[in-house]
């Protein structure tokens, strides 16, 4: 019965409106023969108006036949604060996708042929490379030893010690500063000269007490961040106070200071292997890679050649 009142109602159309224009409907056909094309046509009909409204309940933007579509927004908007912050990012991210489909499509539409050409071409050889750096990067990931001894990096450094001569000073310091009426200052004195164990733990449950503190002696610290740490040191009074094992106490009107140079090195001495490890190590590992790599495309290729994969004509 349905389908009955939806056919009168179609053969009743004389205009149908399609994207906002009149399409002028006539029927020649006899009415028996029309009803049965359309009694075959209707589930077709249905199931493909269905499947467009399902695709434009996703979609939400599209310039020229490129859409965009509510999981693309989704996978690139993650947070949101609020409402209105959500709106704001969606609407952005439409904007942003649309002005760049629109410039895509007039540079395709209006650059002449050799450029588009060109510009295919770099990007073949982008894929190509990009494929093949990512693909021989999961096989150095897989097979690339990445242990490094002790006596590896100090032979690295014997070897070039010209390499890893020293730009600039560096420092390794403990401090305090503390305000003037602090009731436990000559035991924190005393725990912070000799800095044994127990001193080190004594100071830390009064480190609420420090206005600024410094117990890792063992890092090092270049001059700017030495004289932004430590309040009392400028750069005119800094080689008063660079005595290595000295200790120093000194006051003014905003507190105390206790400061202590634990090591010392300067422009042009080779530091310590701790301090440059992590820069041997990535050395050493970069030489490693491109041994791997070259050896790596010498095998592939012999690999090629053996199997009748590879032939050169």
């Amino acid at each position: 019965m349905l389908k009955i009142n939806i056919l009168q109602t179609l053969l009743r159309i004389k205009f149908l409106i399609v994207n906002n224009k009149a399409i002028i409907l006539i029927f020649h056909v006899k009415p028996s023969w029309f009803l049965r094309v359309i009694f075959f046509l209707t589930p077709l009909f249905f199931v493909s108006c269905e499947s467009v409204l399902l695709n434009n309940e996703k979609a939400f933007a599209r310039v020229g036949s490129i859409y965009l579509y509510r999981e693309d927004i989704e996978k690139n908007i993650l947070n949101f604060k609020n409402k209105e912050d959500s709106i704001l990012k969606v609407r952005n991210f439409i904007d942003d996708w649309a002005s760049k489909q629109i410039i895509l499509q007039q540079a395709a539409l209006n650059l002449d042929k050799d450029k588009i050409k060109m510009l295919q071409e770099l990007v073949k050889q982008y894929e190509a490379e990009l494929f093949s750096i990512t693909y021989k990067q999961s096989i150095v990931n897989e097979s690339l030893d990445t242990l490094i001894s002790v006596e590896e990096i100090d032979s690295f450094m014997f070897l070039n010690k010209s390499i890893f001569k020293l730009n600039a000073p560096l420092y390794q310091v403990r401090y305090i500063e503390l305000p003037h009426d602090n009731v436990d200052k000559n035991k924190i004195q005393r725990s912070f000269q000799r800095f044994n164990i127990e001193d080190q733990s004594f100071l830390d449950s009064l480190s609420f007490q420090f206005s600024h503190h410094i117990f890792s002696d063992s890092i090092w610290l270049n001059k700017i961040d030495l004289l932004s740490k430590i309040k009392f040191l400028n750069q005119a009074n800094l080689e008063r106070y660079i005595k290595k094992s000295k200790f120093f106490e000194i006051q003014d009107t905003m507190g105390v200071y206790l400061f202590y140079i634990n090591n010392h090195l300067k422009k042009g001495d080779i530091p310590p292997r701790d301090f440059i490890y992590p820069t041997i190590k990535n050395i050493i590992l970069n030489q490693r890679k491109l041994k791997f790599n070259k050896q790596f495309e010498k095998d592939i290729i012999q690999d090629a050649i053996k199997s009748k994969y590879y032939e050169v004509y």
